[in-house]
């Protein structure tokens, strides 16, 4: 024998590395080679703080694209696990294996319920779980109220859901016409009622919905009846089942795992016992054996499971129930917390929005105050200016009404000037033709005094001759005297010669009236140009005047 030791040190391998994908994130462990399933299994459960492990197991993608689980009590090393080959990592898918009959009754974790939804949802959106479009519509409001909490209309705005996965595309597909706005738009009012859901109500909520599909929880194997007849072998929580192969919806046959006793395979034959001794046993073909492994382990761990729910419950479920209900009041009590403190805070909000409303009402009431004074101030300068204004204008009533005056007055003086300058005028021409009259006479006057000057002169010559006459025969002045009729004799002393003139009174008179005559007649004359020279001048003036 070998001892101990050395037993485990050649156990011990060398280390791989597993990367354990679940629908909530991706895991990475470093593990040993020889290491079992369930520690890899015990591992994840422990991380994600899992404790209902019994609904889940490991499990692989086959060649076919199905699910391979892995048996937890084998080295993942014994069951063909594939690795990656680029690091000869193994790479393995964390799902739930087994239902519960009633899942928001049964299952207990919140963790536990989170990875239901996910699953389920995924199954949803695959098409592997069929649905209605209305029931689609409905699923998608709880999927966006869990992953973004309460509507907000100033969060949430139209688009918001644009890059969201949130249904089938045979739904899509059905109502092609309806794009993609539109459905945001069918499906955010009923987001918008679920307000006030946590992230778990809202998943338990769409996992309520989701079990009540008839193909929810049910694995669906292809096999053959003993007739060869194609049909489809259903297996749940509560029983086993066939379908039509065209039908996996109604069943033709189904069995409680209440009243089955044994399940057994040999090759690609699956045989079924029933309790009633005398009930025959249920057999069916598949065509690959593999798959009655599948089928056998599927039942075997649902029968279980059925018969554990109807047995009292264990400690540790019973304590992990008790802490769920703890957990739920002590989240009660938190959301009725927060739901004060929301409240709360929402009364303050309005009452600070109320408050600055008021304040906003006040600034706008002051400023509105402020502007009616400046309005007030500016109508107060305005009236000032008006007042102002108005006795300018009174002035300039008063100046204008004296201006009329003064221009009446003017005019009323223009039409006595006129008529002073008509009266002018007629008086200037009746003096034009008086000086005219003047001016004819005078020259006549003149052209007379000019022809009596004539005679005068050839008077006096003939005098001056007489004279010298008399000059040599002075003995005949007595003589000449009483001949002539002279009575005076003039004597004139020119140069060395002596002169006597004989002066006769007539024509001294007469040369006398001649003179004084021709005085008078230029002294009027002057007189007349003097005032034809000033009524000119004030004529002038007037014309300036008006």
């Amino acid at each position: 024998k070998m001892p101990l030791n050395l037993l485990k040190k050649k156990k011990k391998g060398k280390q791989i590395s597993v990367k354990i994908s679940t629908l909530d994130a991706d895991l990475n462990f470093s593990v040993d080679s020889f290491s079992k399933a369930n520690y890899v299994f015990d591992l994840v459960c422990h991380t994600i703080g899992l404790r209902e492990t019994w609904y889940f197991g490991l499990a692989y993608t086959g060649k076919n694209g199905s699910l391979v689980w892995l048996k937890l009590d084998k080295r993942i090393i014994d069951q063909n696990v594939p690795r990656s080959s680029e690091n000869g990592s193994v790479e393995l898918k964390f799902f739930a294996k087994f239902y519960p009959e009633v899942l928001d009754v049964e299952l207990i974790q919140e963790v536990t319920r989170h990875l239901f939804y996910l699953q389920l949802q995924q199954l949803v959106l695959s098409e592997k779980l069929t649905c209605t479009p209305e029931a689609a519509i409905l699923l998608a409001s709880y999927a966006v109220q869990a992953k973004f909490g309460d509507y907000d209309e100033e969060i949430h705005k139209p688009g918001f859901l644009a890059n969201e996965v949130l249904l089938p595309q045979q739904v899509i597909d059905q109502y092609q016409s309806v794009t993609g706005q539109m459905w945001e738009a069918q499906i955010t009012p009923w987001y918008a009622g679920h307000h006030g859901l946590t992230r778990d109500e809202a998943e338990l909520e769409y996992l309520k919905i989701v079990q009540e599909f008839e193909m929810s929880g049910v694995e669906y194997f292809k096999i053959k009846d003993g007739n060869g007849l194609d049909l489809w072998l259903g297996i749940d929580a509560k029983s086993i089942s066939m379908y039509p192969f065209s039908d996996k919806l109604h069943h033709t046959k189904s069995y409680q795992w209440s009243q089955l006793a044994d399940m057994s395979y040999c090759g690609n034959k699956f045989v079924i016992k029933q309790t009633q001794k005398l009930a025959s046993d249920l057999v069916f073909l598949v065509d690959d054996p593999e798959v009655n492994k599948v089928i056998l382990d599927l039942c075997r761990g649902n029968h279980e499971l059925f018969m554990q729910r109807r047995s009292v419950d264990s400690m540790e479920i019973q304590q992990m129930k008790e802490q769920a209900r703890e957990e739920k009041a002590r989240k009660q009590l938190e959301r009725t917390r927060l739901e004060k403190e929301k409240n709360l805070r929402l009364m303050l909000q309005n009452e600070k929005k109320e408050i600055e409303e008021k304040l906003l009402q006040f600034q706008e009431e002051h400023r509105s105050t402020g502007e009616a004074l400046r309005r007030s101030e500016e109508t107060a300068d305005l009236l000032e200016k008006a007042k102002v204004a108005e006795e300018e204008a009174l002035l300039l009533r008063a100046k204008l009404g004296k201006s009329d005056q003064e221009l009446q007055s003017l005019k009323l003086e223009i039409v006595q000037l006129k008529d002073v300058n008509h009266q002018l005028s007629q008086k200037l021409h009746k003096y034009e033709q008086y000086v005219q009259q003047l001016n004819e006479q005078g020259q006549a006057r003149t052209a007379e005094m000019s022809h009596i000057r004539e005679e005068l002169y050839a008077t006096q010559s003939a005098l001056n001759e007489a004279n010298m006459k008399l000059n040599l025969n002075l003995y005949l002045k007595p003589f000449l005297a009483t001949t002539l009729g002279i009575d005076k004799l003039s004597v004139f002393i020119n140069g060395q010669s002596l002169y006597y003139c004989i002066v006769n009174p007539d024509m001294q008179q007469l040369s006398q009236e001649i003179e004084k005559e021709r005085v008078e007649y230029h002294v009027k004359s002057r007189n007349i140009e003097q005032q034809l020279f000033n009524l000119r001048s004030e004529i002038e003036v007037l014309k300036v005047d008006e």
